[in-house]
């Protein structure tokens, strides 16, 4: 019979780990790579595995990868310590690992801020790929937005993961800086070019794009937040490039 291995990267995680390992607590492996809590992670995980590995950051995609290099199972679940699988995953799966015609399935994802689900815009739910083959599939080795490759065909699940990004304005707050820092320094790597005029073009698209177009404004008072966020993430990226200036002088104090 088929063995499932399920993945999960994390660092100072203590508010969501536990809830994440409960929704996947069903699986025949789970492996967790630490890259050096100092909040309590590492143990709650190891509550539920023994398999816990503490690993030197070294970017999304060679952690993921790292830990994709430890699992066994003939099929690996990659989720984030944020994410929960919801009820039913265990028996959709199950049943694709008896008999699959596809070695990779995508997996509804629905993103919650600040306790709502969000429903429209940017943020409105998307599909992630998350279980494939182990060998069939990898991480690309992308510093920031990584994501699965497999050498076969993709299909689809229907029970869906909670992603539970947002908890707080707060961390809405250090989480834009912290993914706006790390996309604006891989731009500027590559040698890409911009121009004040074109920041604020880009900063206004991506604000009536989520918050118009794709219905933001449906969500209230979170749909705002977040069409703004996304907007000031745009602006300060293109801007620190046209200025070439590091990505934390873009970004007010």
């Amino acid at each position: 019979m088929s063995r499932l291995s399920v993945i999960i990267i994390c660092r100072d995680e203590v508010q969501q780990i536990k809830a994440c390992l409960e929704s996947i607590s069903w699986a025949d492996e789970i492996i967790v790579v630490d890259s050096g809590s100092t909040d309590g992670t590492r143990e709650i995980a190891e509550g539920f595995t023994p398999h816990v590995h503490e690993v030197e950051w070294k970017g999304f995609g060679p952690q993921k990868n790292h830990a994709l290099s430890l699992a066994t199972g003939d099929w690996v679940f990659s989720i984030d310590a944020d994410e929960r699988a919801e009820r039913g995953m265990e028996q959709e799966v199950r049943r694709l690992m008896l008999q699959s015609d596809h070695v990779g399935y995508e997996v509804p994802r629905c993103n919650w801020f600040c306790g709502r689900k969000i429903r429209f815009g940017d943020w409105g739910g998307d599909q992630v790929l998350r279980l494939f083959q182990r060998e069939h599939g990898r991480f690309t080795d992308d510093a920031v937005h990584e994501r699965i490759v497999v050498d076969g065909s993709i299909g689809k699940l229907r029970t869906p993961l909670e992603h539970h990004t947002i908890r707080t304005l707060e961390q809405h707050r250090d989480k834009m800086r912290y993914y706006t820092e790390l996309t604006t320094r891989l731009a500027q790597e590559k040698g890409r070019n911009a121009s004040l005029f074109s920041a604020a073009a880009h900063g206004i698209w991506a604000f009536l794009r989520g918050y118009v177009f794709k219905g933001g404004f449906l969500d209230g008072r979170c749909g705002w937040q977040v069409a703004m966020g996304q907007a000031k993430s745009v602006w300060w990226r293109y801007a620190a490039i046209a200025r070439g200036t590091s990505p934390e002088q873009a970004m007010p104090s």
